[in-house]
C-alpha cells in the first residue's frame, strides 16, 4: 500500500492547541514506524479546514480517487476535514474501498462499518466544534461593538492598544495629523484625490504602519477612497451587513465633514427631500388591480388642502375603474372602527380577573405535562446512546440496530413536536394581556387627535392587508382585536375571556403594538 502523510495547521483560533506542522510530521514517522508502514510523500498545509477548497487536501484526494494512495497518516482526524463536504469526500473515499486506512495517533479507521462510523463521529465533532467557535466569534464581535470597540484591525492613523483584557483603537502618534490633514484637503473641495494622494505620499512621506507580513509602504488609490468612505473616522464601528455602531474611539472628522466628503466624492449621504407627506401612502392597495394607492394633494383657491388616494393604473389607455378615496373619509372609518374594537374599563377589568385564575391552573397542568415529555425525550435519548454504543462493541448487527434507532427517533420527534415553543409565565401573560386592553381603550382617541406617524403605527398593529373598493378600506383585523369588536354586551363577556384566553396561550408569542402612553415619542414596544 502507498501511504502519504498529511500535516495541516491553521493560523487561526481554532488551532492554537494544536501541535505545529513539524511537530506533526516528527510524530506521524514514527507512528509509520510501529505500524511497519513506508512513507512515500508528505504533504503540509498551513490553511483553515471550517469550508471547502484546501489545494493540498483536495490534491490528496484526486490521488486517492486514481488509487496512487491507499492509506493516510494524520496527527488527528479533524486535520483532514473540520466540514461536511470535505468529510463526505473521505467517508465515500472508504466506503468505496479507495482509502483502505486513515492512521491516528488515535488509533486505525479502515473501510470497516464500525470504523467509518467512528471516523463519522469524529468528523461530526469537529464540524460542531467549527459551529460553536463561529458562533462564539459571532456573539464575541457583537459584545465588543455593543461596548463601542472595534472588531478588526483600526485603518490608518489609529493603533490597538491592550487596555486590561480588551483591545481599543487610540490614535496613532505618527499618522493621525497626517490623515486628518488629508481630510482637510478633501474638504477644501478644490482639490482632486488624486491630487491628495500625491501630497501625502511624496510631500508629506507617509507610509503605512508596518506589520510582519505587510506594510511599511505609500498609501495606494483604492485605499484612498476605501479610508475616505469609512465611518470609523466619524466614530462609528460599522460591520459588513451594514450594522453601526457608536465607538469609544476618539473621532477623526465629525458627521457634517463626513456628509460633506461623501457630496464631493459623488456619494449620496442624505436622503432626498419628499415634497408631500402623505399619512397612508404605500399602505393602501387597489382592490381591483391590486397596486399600491398614491397620495394626492388639491389645494383649492381659498388655500384649503384636500388629500385623495388613486389608483393610477392604466390599461390600454383606460384608467382604474375604483373611484379616488378621500383621506377625511378614510379617517372616520378608521377611526370607528377602532371604537368598534374598544372595549369598556368594566369589561376589561372582569376579563383579566377571570383569566388571572384560570390561567394559574392551566399553566401549571401544562408545565406539569411539558415536564413528562421533557424526561420521555431524555429517556429517548439514553436509549438512542444505549443502542450506539452496542452497535460499536457489536453487539447487535446493523439492520436490528438500523430498526431500533428509527423507532428511537420516531418516537423521539413526536415528543419533541408536543412541546412546542416554550411556555410563558403566567405574568408574561397577564402583561401582554395588559398592554392589549390599554392600546384598546386608548386607540380610538390617539388615532383621531394624533399625529400621522401615530395613525399609520396603530392601523399597522390593528390591520393587515388594507384594500380599498368604493371609497371604503377593507382590512383584516388582527388578534386580539378582531376578538374585542362588538363585545360590549355584559353578556357577550365570557365568550370575550374564552377567545382572550386561547390567544394568549396560542398566538400572543412576538405581540408588538404602540406604546400609546407617550403620545409625543411614540415608539414600538414588543
Amino acid at each position: 500500500m502507498s501511504y502519504v502523510i498529511y500535516a495541516r495547521k491553521s493560523s487561526e483560533s481554532e488551532d492554537r492547541q494544536v501541535l505545529s506542522i513539524d511537530s506533526q510530521i516528527h510524530e506521524l514517522k514514527s507512528l509509520a514506524l510501529r505500524h511497519n508502514v513506508a512513507v512515500a510523500d508528505v504533504l503540509t498545509e498551513a490553511r483553515s479546514a471550517k469550508a471547502p477548497g484546501r489545494p493540498v487536501f483536495n490534491d490528496l484526494m484526486r490521488r486517492v480517487r486514481r488509487g496512487n494512495v491507499q492509506g493516510v497518516l494524520c496527527w488527528k482526524m479533524d486535520r483532514l476535514a473540520r466540514n461536511p463536504y470535505d468529510a463526505g469526500l473521505v467517508l465515500q473515499a472508504q466506503l468505496d474501498g479507495k482509502l483502505q486506512r486513515i492512521i491516528t495517533s488515535d488509533g486505525v479507521k479502515t473501510t470497516d462499518g464500525n470504523d467509518r462510523l467512528l471516523g463519522t463521529f469524529e468528523f461530526a465533532l469537529a464540524t460542531k466544534f467549527i459551529d460553536d467557535l463561529r458562533a462564539n466569534v459571532k456573539r464575541g464581535n457583537r459584545t465588543r461593538l455593543l461596548n463601542g470597540w472595534p472588531t478588526t484591525r483600526p485603518p490608518a492613523g489609529y493603533l490597538e492598544e491592550r487596555q486590561g483584557e480588551t483591545v481599543v483603537a487610540v490614535k496613532d502618534p505618527d499618522r493621525f495629523v497626517l490623515i486628518r490633514r488629508l481630510w482637510d484637503l478633501i474638504l477644501t473641495g478644490t482639490i482632486r484625490p488624486s491630487r491628495a494622494l500625491r501630497i501625502l505620499n511624496d510631500e508629506w512621506g507617509f507610509r503605512s504602519r508596518k506589520t510582519k507580513r505587510r506594510g511599511g509602504g505609500p498609501m495606494s488609490m483604492s485605499g484612498l477612497y476605501s479610508l475616505l468612505r469609512n465611518p470609523f473616522y466619524k466614530g462609528i464601528n460599522q460591520r459588513r451587513n451594514g450594522e453601526s455602531y457608536v465607538g469609544k474611539h476618539e473621532p477623526m472628522v465629525s458627521p457634517e465633514e463626513f456628509a460633506r466628503v461623501q457630496e464631493i466624492l459623488g456619494r449620496k449621504s442624505r436622503a432626498r427631500p419628499v415634497d408631500h407627506d402623505f399619512t397612508f401612502s404605500g399602505f393602501l392597495h387597489c382592490a381591483n388591480c391590486g397596486r399600491a394607492l398614491v397620495g394626492e394633494q388639491h389645494v383649492k383657491p381659498s388655500g384649503k388642502r384636500y388629500v385623495y388616494y388613486r389608483c393610477h393604473r392604466r390599461e390600454r389607455g383606460e384608467q382604474c375603474s375604483e373611484l379616488p378615496l378621500p383621506e377625511p373619509i378614510l379617517r372616520d372609518q378608521l377611526a370607528a372602527d377602532l371604537r368598534r374594537m374598544s372595549i369598556s374599563k368594566e369589561a376589561a377589568v372582569w376579563v383579566r380577573d377571570n383569566l388571572a385564575h384560570s390561567l394559574t391552573t392551566e399553566m401549571g397542568q401544562l408545565h406539569a405535562t411539558r415536564e413528562s415529555v421533557e424526561k420521555g425525550i431524555e429517556q429517548a435519548t439514553k436509549e438512542e446512546d444505549a443502542l450506539i454504543t452496542l452497535r460499536v462493541r457489536g453487539s447487535i448487527d446493523d439492520d436490528a440496530f438500523d430498526r431500533r434507532r428509527a423507532a428511537i427517533q420516531d418516537h423521539k420527534a413526536h415528543l419533541q413536536l408536543k412541546l412546542g415553543r416554550p411556555l410563558a409565565s403566567v405574568p408574561d401573560l397577564l402583561a401582554r394581556l395588559d398592554r392589549a386592553l390599554d392600546f384598546s381603550r386608548s386607540a380610538p382617541e390617539t388615532f383621531e387627535n394624533g399625529t400621522s406617524v401615530q395613525q399609520r403605527q396603530i392601523m399597522e398593529s390593528v390591520g393587515s392587508n388594507f384594500r380599498v373598493t368604493g371609497r371604503k378600506a377593507l382590512y383584516i383585523a388582527k388578534k386580539p382585536f378582531s376578538i374585542f369588536a362588538d363585545k360590549g354586551a355584559s353578556s357577550l363577556w365570557w365568550a370575550l375571556a374564552e377567545d382572550v384566553r386561547t390567544w394568549l396561550l396560542e398566538e400572543s408569542e412576538g405581540f408588538a403594538m404602540p406604546d400609546l402612553s407617550d403620545l409625543d415619542n411614540l415608539t414600538l414596544a414588543a
